[in-house]
């Protein structure tokens, strides 16, 4: 495995230009009744390429998965009353999905940005096949067998993802399990980030424009909150971290809830380098755990490697301690 060398960060005109490359301005949110604390009526809706937990007629979580979409993806991903913590393709960055994982660049092929007209990246990541569990006490279990390539050629990398969702808990809260195994077909493979004040590539999280009030904080005690000067997170962008989480306010409720990410010992080059912006005029609130920061990543034909996370959607913000519990209980061997 390749050593990390951590570079100082530069914000270069690449930067500045994905932080204001803003076409339109986001739309005013919808505005809903809030249902009263811990009331509930949990069921599922199943559509082809997408499972839904609903309470009442809300949407908490939706997964896409099917053929229509460029790589799957959370959207809506957020609390018992509907109000959604993530945003699906905001104007100044469409091949952003809500939660999702994409690379950047394998062996120089682009599998992150979406071409405008067709929704496709250079690089597919097709989905080959899907296993949908859906449970009785509302947790749910996907396995995804994903293929990357370019159109009409064989896959160059292999990847099964599983994925489980808990039940959310008495405050609303649960879990979304995320392990890959990625492996290499006939040909070494050069994995390469983005270069726009890092490597960006990997899980990703893009926060709802809805939301204010934003405290990103990680497992090493480092806090940023979004600073007029710096879209990139001063103190936490480009740092190495057990775990990462944003908290916010939800603009149309006042009510405190936050997204974590907790990274597993087993991933690749773990405590890896995290991607944070924290612009909140745009806005643009965004943060990935990304092995790719510092440097590319080869693997050898036929070699496999591994990520392994665990996202907490919580109410209420939560403190550093209990992170720090819920990561010791996560990476504990099992």
């Amino acid at each position: 495995m390749t050593s990390h060398r951590t570079r100082p960060v530069i914000v270069t005109l690449a930067v500045l230009l994905l932080i204001a490359a803003v076409v339109a301005p986001a739309a005013e949110p919808l505005r809903v009744p809030i249902l009263p604390a811990g009331e509930r009526k949990l069921s599922w809706q199943k559509e082809e390429g997408t499972l839904t937990l609903l309470n009442f007629s809300r949407v908490v979580w939706t997964l896409h998965y099917g053929s229509d979409v460029a790589k799957p993806y959370f959207d809506p991903l957020g609390l018992l009353d509907g109000v959604s913590l993530v945003w699906n393709s905001p104007a100044d960055h469409p091949w952003h999905h809500g939660l999702w994982f994409s690379w950047k660049s394998i062996n120089g092929v682009n599998y992150w940005e979406e071409d405008g007209k067709t929704g496709r990246s250079e690089g597919l990541t097709e989905v080959v096949s899907a296993q949908v569990s859906a449970a009785e006490d509302f947790s749910a279990r996907i396995q995804l067998n994903l293929a990357y390539h370019k159109p009409a050629e064989p896959a160059v990398l292999q990847e099964t993802r599983l994925i489980c969702v808990s039940a959310p808990d008495d405050q609303g809260g649960y879990a979304v399990d995320w392990r890959s195994t990625f492996k290499a077909g006939d040909h070494d493979l050069l994995f390469q980030g983005g270069t726009a004040g890092g490597g960006y590539a990997g899980l990703s999280a893009r926060m709802a424009s809805d939301t204010r009030d934003w405290r990103l904080i990680d497992g090493e005690g480092r806090e940023d909150v979004p600073v007029a000067a710096n879209a990139l997170a001063k103190n936490l962008h480009g740092q190495h971290a057990r775990w990462m989480d944003l908290s916010l306010v939800c603009s149309g409720s006042g009510q405190p809830a936050g997204l974590a990410i907790l990274e597993h010992p087993s991933s690749l080059r773990h405590p890896t380098q995290w991607h944070a912006v924290l612009e909140d005029k745009i806005p643009f609130g965004y943060f990935s755990p990304s092995p790719l920061w510092s440097e590319p990543y080869t693997v050898k034909a036929g070699q496999s490697f591994a990520l392994a996370y665990r996202i907490l959607v919580h109410p209420l913000r939560l403190t550093g301690v209990e992170l720090e519990r819920r990561w010791k209980e996560f990476s504990a061997p099992e």
